[in-house]
């Protein structure tokens, strides 16, 4: 049996011509559909609460919402913390349907081995965090936590994405 020889500076184009019409096809049968926001578009971000109690934590954060960024600050932190620079603070810019960015914590760590267990050092750690959802109800995303932390180093040797919810707080 003879080889069939194909001309492919000919059928090139030809093929290329073929294949965009199939997806033009494909796309007028299967419209897009519409993206998926965490944030209504009507959402009212004055209207939402300043302050926020995590579920998770039993932290409450001063929460500052715009269209492109959002922003959350631990306030109820012990005033012991706060003398020695424990904080959480938070930015996320939007990005697509929801809000993405980081954790910046200042955390205090009990010190393994210290006399009475007394003994504690400020680490400073970034984490990643996710706001998928926010309305004047609820915030809720997800974010790294803690798996395996060494103290001593202050080295994050584990995360592993967490959910999240956010309630106004009462």
């Amino acid at each position: 049996m003879k080889p069939i020889k194909i001309e492919w500076k000919r059928a090139l184009p030809a093929a290329l011509a073929f294949a965009a019409l199939l997806l033009f096809t494909v796309a007028a049968q299967n419209p897009a559909a519409p993206p998926q926001s965490g944030v209504a578009p009507d959402t009212d971000f004055a209207r939402i609460p300043k302050i926020w109690h995590s579920e998770t934590t039993k932290h409450d954060f001063r929460v500052e919402v715009t269209k492109d960024l959002f922003r959350a600050e631990w306030v109820n932190l012990p005033a012991e913390s706060a003398k020695k620079g424990a904080f959480i603070h938070t930015e996320c810019r939007r990005t697509g349907s929801k809000w993405v960015g980081n954790s910046n914590i200042n955390m205090l760590v009990a010190l393994p081995d210290a006399p009475g267990g007394v003994d504690s050092k400020l680490c400073k750690i970034t984490i990643r965090f996710e706001v998928d959802s926010v309305s004047p109800e609820k915030i809720s995303g997800q974010g790294e936590s803690l798996h395996s932390f060494d103290p001593v180093a202050c080295r994050v040797n584990e995360t592993k994405w967490a959910p999240f919810t956010w309630v106004p707080k009462k």
